[in-house]
């Protein structure tokens, strides 16, 4: 691979824009676009190119992400060293002998039956990849790999137009073809992401009486991408026999793949990718006749929609339940309010004025303790990560109004109010997990009630989830976090042991 599809790879595969890497780098965008596309020489730049290379393996923080890059470069999935992996990115952009197209072509194995018609201008293209591309009006496929592989023929030709589309998704059939195997795992992910990059949008029909293992799957698959903001859902309220099953994957203006099956089975299903208008048509026809029996699955906030958002916050929390709430850091509705009005003040946010909401929150906090439970998952990071306000607070752009992180001081009385919290309420609980890569959503599950599930880095996106299997999925996907049986009484005494101890040793850099 020449330098220019190298750079267009990893810009792809991180999601990277020419004026994102122009930054970075200080190189002008309409410069960073002419060099991915090969209209420049090589950089030779080293002092650039290191650059660079720290600014992908920075921005490589998802599986499929560190899969394709460690296929692509020839090195363990296992690098997980940002450092480590910047020294090898750098190394592979300046070595222009080296053939890479075959290991990239290698992780998105289901592209190598592709032909040479480009699946999109710019990765797809780069893969040399020059097999036969079905062009049949109807062409079916077989089986479980049969599935995959239409799929991927229908995601690929979605991905080449030129214009966005409105994908139309349905399935009741059993989702083990999708997530079973990891390659296919990774490389379904991969297509999504970058279907969705190019500005297409997703209406999909979810089937929520699926099995606990079905559903945790499925959060875990759908979220990131739901994060996006480009996917409307909706479920069919009424209890079906489960016995007839269906796939509905259309694109109204490119093509479709249709299959049905009895029960639980898949393994000899017929899966068929349409390409004839008509029957596209037919099957779209299909698809919105079911929809209109459907409802919204979660509603949807924005920024915009913050006094929305408010009120149903407040209604969510009015209610007497047992609470467990993951946040990137720790909750708002933890912190202490002169940790609060600091950080207020700090970031100069004139047009804040959520005191009444917090005080309101506080009481009802305080109130459903009195008889339900609260646990609060919380990470123990790095000082210096919070020495360089790294850490950010949890929900600010929606509750501060604005994006803050923690300085080391704050960081610590949040902690200590926490130590507070676990000695003065008997049912507030604190669970704490390795630290991870950085965390991009939180999730506020409350039983039997519902769930909170926010994109809390800028732009804010919330959805706010009653159904409930899908909020009861949410409650057990945080349990399996929290590792504790439901008859295990969380050792509050140890807890707060710990952080007291984690805390001395944050003191011990405050300046």
């Amino acid at each position: 691979m020449q330098f220019y599809e190298k750079l267009d790879f990893l810009m792809n595969i991180t999601k990277t824009s020419n004026s994102a890497l122009g930054k970075k780098v200080k190189l002008d965008a309409s410069y960073v676009s002419r060099l991915r596309k090969g209209q420049r020489s090589a950089l030779k730049d080293m002092t650039c190119i290191k650059s660079m290379a720290e600014y992908f393996a920075r921005n490589c923080k998802e599986d499929y992400q560190r899969k394709a890059i460690s296929e692509a470069l020839k090195i363990s999935t296992a690098l997980a060293d940002n450092d480590a992996l910047s020294e090898h990115i750098s190394k592979w952009l300046t070595d222009e002998n080296k053939d890479d197209s075959t290991t990239v072509a290698n992780f998105l194995s289901g592209f190598s039956k592709l032909n040479s018609k480009p699946v999109t201008p710019n990765i797809f293209q780069q893969l040399n990849v020059t097999a036969e591309y079905p062009q049949e009006d109807i062409s079916v496929y077989y089986g479980v790999d049969g599935k995959r592989q239409a799929a991927v023929y229908f995601l690929s030709e979605v991905i080449a137009q030129n214009k966005p589309q409105t994908l139309l998704l349905f399935s009741d059939e059993a989702t083990d073809w999708m997530t079973a195997d990891r390659d296919f795992a990774a490389q379904w992910a991969f297509l999504m992401t970058e279907l969705l990059s190019k500005g297409n949008r997703i209406k999909i029909i979810h089937t929520v009486s699926r099995d606990l293992d079905e559903m945790l799957n499925a959060i875990r698959q759908w979220m990131p991408l739901y994060m996006t903001g480009l996917i409307e859902s909706y479920f069919y309220p009424k209890k079906r026999d489960g016995i007839f099953k269906q796939t509905l994957f259309i694109s109204p203006d490119v093509s479709a793949v249709i299959s049905s099956s009895i029960g639980t089975s898949i393994e000899h299903a017929a899966n068929m990718l349409i390409r004839n208008k008509n029957m596209i048509s037919a099957y779209a026809e299909e698809f919105g006749q079911y929809l209109n029996l459907c409802k919204p699955l979660m509603k949807i906030y924005t920024a915009k929609d913050k006094e929305a958002y408010f009120k149903t916050l407040m209604e969510y929390e009015k209610e007497k339940s047992n609470s467990i709430i993951k946040t990137e850091s720790l909750s708002i509705l933890t912190m202490p309010e002169n940790v609060v009005s600091g950080i207020i003040a700090r970031i100069s946010n004139k047009e804040v004025d959520s005191g009444e909401l917090r005080e309101h929150r506080k009481r009802l906090f305080e109130n459903n303790l009195k008889g339900n439970s609260y646990t609060e998952i919380i990470q123990l990071f790095d000082v210096e990560h919070i020495k360089n306000e790294k850490i950010k607070v949890a929900s600010s752009e929606m509750l501060l109004g604005d994006t803050a992180h923690y300085n080391l001081e704050e960081y610590i009385l949040h902690l200590e109010h926490l130590v507070f919290l676990l000695g003065k309420y008997d049912n507030f609980h604190i669970s704490l997990i390795k630290e991870e890569s950085e965390v991009k959503y939180m999730v506020y599950a409350r039983e039997e009630l519902g769930a909170i599930v926010a994109k809390t880095s800028a732009p804010p996106f919330i959805l706010a989830i009653n159904e409930a299997n899908l909020a009861t999925a949410f409650w057990d996907f945080l349990q399996s976090l929290i590792g504790e049986k439901a008859y295990q009484q969380p050792n509050n005494t140890e807890i707060a042991k710990r952080l007291v101890d984690y805390i001395q040793r944050l003191k011990q850099n405050v300046e």
